[in-house]
C-alpha cells in the first residue's frame, strides 16, 4: 500500500511539472525567453556545437603525437620439409613449430618542430570554431530581435487599424444621422462608407501581415510552425541618452578574432612547410623472444618459459633523415604556404576597415534614429491635436467628410511612424550594446 501511494504521488507529480511547463510555453513569451528558446534549439547551433567537439577531438589527437608509439607483436608458424634447424642452425628435413613475439617503440626527438606547430594550428583551429559558434548564436539572436519586432510592429498596427475603423463607423453612423435630419448629403455617407470599407481591408491586409510575421519568428527561433506562440510586446522606454562613441575595441569582436585566428594559422603553415626542410631524428627502442619446437622427434624441447628467457634480445637505436630532393613539392608548398598568408593579411586588413565602417555606420543610424524618434513623438503631437479639430468641425457641419478622412489616415501613419521609429531605436540600440560587449542573451 505505501508502494502504491509514493507511485501515486510521482504521477501526479510529473502530471503538474507538465502541465506548468504547458502553461509557461503557452503564456506570452518575452524577448528573452525567445532568444533563450533560439539558443537551445536552433539547428545552426547546434551544428555548430557537434563541429566544435570535433576540432576538440582533432586537438587531442595532434597532442597524441608528441608522445611514442609502442606496439606488440606475436605470430607462430608451422614449417615442413627442408628447412633450417632452430636448434643447430642447419638445413634437414623437418616439421618445425615456432613462435615470436615482440615489443617496439619509436619516438620522435626533433622534426623541425612540425609537431608543434601542428598542435598550435589545431588549438587554433579550436578556438575559431569556439568564436564561429558565437558568431552565428549572435547572428541568429539578432534575427530573432529583428522578428520579435516585426510582430510587435504589426500587433501594433493591427490595433491602430482596429482602433481607426471604430471611429470610422461611429463616424458612419452618425453621418447618416446626420443625412436623415439634413445636415449631411449623401455624398458624405459614401465617403465615410469608403472610409469604413478602406479600414476593413486595411485590417484584413494587416492581419495577414501579423500572421507572416509569426511565422517569420518562428522559423528564427526553431519554434514548430504549427504550434501557436504570443509574445509580450511592451515596448521598452528609450533612454535619454544621445552621445554615442565610435571609441569600441573592435579586436574583441567576433569577426576580428576570427580573421586574427585565420592569419595566425597561415603563419603557423608557413612554419611547418619550413620544418619539412629540416633533418628530423628518431629514436626506436624494441625486444624480441622466441620459442621452438621440432615435431615428429623423440626428444624434449626445453620448456617455454626457459626459451622466452634465453631467447630474449634487445636493440636501441637512432636514425636522422635529411630530406634531399623531393622533386620540389616541399619547395612549392612552402611558395604557396607564403602566398596564403599574404592572401589571408590582405583579408584581415579588409574586415578591420569593414568593421570600422559598419561601426561608424550603426552609430550614426542611432543617432539618427533617436532624431527620428524624438520627431516623431512632436509630429504625432500635433497631427492629434489638428485631427481632433477636424473631427470637431465635422461633427459641426463645417468641412467635408473627405477632409475628416485624409485627416484620419494622416494620423494613423504618424502613430504608425512613431512606432516603427520605436523598434528602430530600440534595435540599433540593441547592436550597439552588443558592439561594447553587451550579449544579446542576458543571463
Amino acid at each position: 500500500m505505501r508502494k502504491l501511494t509514493v507511485t501515486i504521488i510521482l504521477i501526479l507529480s510529473a502530471c503538474m511539472a507538465v502541465c506548468a511547463h504547458e502553461a509557461d510555453l503557452s503564456s506570452p513569451m518575452t524577448l528573452q525567453e525567445c532568444l533563450v528558446y533560439a539558443r537551445d534549439h536552433s539547428s545552426v547551433n547546434l551544428q555548430n556545437r557537434y563541429s566544435y567537439e570535433q576540432q576538440r577531438i582533432a586537438l587531442q589527437n595532434s597532442a597524441m603525437q608528441f608522445l611514442p608509439y609502442i606496439s606488440a607483436s606475436a605470430n607462430a608458424n608451422i614449417s615442413f620439409g627442408r628447412g633450417i634447424d632452430p636448434e643447430t642452425n642447419t638445413y634437414g628435413t623437418k616439421q618445425t613449430l615456432g613462435s615470436s613475439f615482440g615489443l617496439s617503440m619509436s619516438l620522435p626527438l626533433f622534426d623541425g618542430l612540425v609537431n608543434v606547430n601542428n598542435y598550435k594550428m589545431n588549438r587554433s583551429y579550436v578556438r575559431t570554431s569556439q568564436t564561429t559558434a558565437q558568431m552565428e548564436a549572435d547572428e541568429v539572436s539578432l534575427a530573432v530581435i529583428k522578428a520579435f519586432y516585426n510582430v510587435v510592429y504589426c500587433k501594433e498596427l493591427v490595433l491602430q487599424v482596429q482602433l481607426s475603423l471604430e471611429v470610422a463607423r461611429e463616424n458612419l453612423r452618425q453621418t447618416r444621422r446626420q443625412e436623415q435630419l439634413g445636415s449631411k448629403s449623401r455624398a458624405d455617407v459614401d465617403e465615410m462608407s469608403a472610409t469604413v470599407a478602406d479600414n476593413e481591408y486595411q485590417l484584413v491586409n494587416q492581419q495577414n501581415l501579423l500572421d507572416m510575421a509569426r511565422l517569420d519568428l518562428k522559423a528564427a527561433m526553431s519554434w514548430p510552425a504549427e504550434r501557436p506562440i504570443e509574445i509580450d510586446g511592451r515596448l521598452q522606454e528609450v533612454g535619454d541618452e544621445d552621445a554615442f562613441s565610435c571609441d569600441i575595441n573592435l579586436l574583441e569582436l567576433p569577426r576580428a578574432r576570427i580573421a586574427g585566428e585565420k592569419l595566425h594559422q597561415r603563419k603557423l603553415a608557413v612554419r611547418i612547410a619550413r620544418g619539412n626542410f629540416i633533418p628530423s631524428i628518431s629514436l626506436s627502442a624494441g625486444m624480441s623472444t622466441s620459442y621452438y619446437k621440432t615435431l615428429n622427434m623423440h626428444y624434449d624441447a626445453a620448456p617455454f618459459h626457459r626459451q622466452f628467457k634465453d631467447n630474449i634480445g634487445k636493440s636501441i637505436s637512432t636514425g636522422i633523415s635529411i630530406p634531399i630532393f623531393g622533386r620540389l613539392s616541399k619547395y612549392n608548398s612552402l611558395r604557396t604556404s607564403k602566398l596564403n598568408y599574404k592572401i589571408e593579411q590582405a583579408a584581415y586588413d579588409e574586415t578591420m576597415r569593414n568593421l570600422t565602417t559598419e561601426m561608424m555606420k550603426l552609430v550614426m543610424n542611432l543617432q539618427g534614429a533617436r532624431k527620428e524618434y524624438l520627431s516623431s513623438i512632436s509630429r504625432l503631437t500635433a497631427v492629434e491635436s489638428a485631427h481632433a479639430a477636424i473631427q470637431r468641425k465635422y461633427e459641426l457641419g463645417k468641412i467635408s467628410a473627405l477632409e475628416l478622412s485624409t485627416s484620419s489616415s494622416r494620423l494613423a501613419q504618424a502613430r504608425a511612424t512613431l512606432t516603427g521609429k520605436h523598434i528602430q531605436l530600440l534595435i540599433q540600440k540593441i547592436q550597439y550594446d552588443y558592439y561594447n560587449g553587451k550579449p544579446y542573451i542576458k543571463e
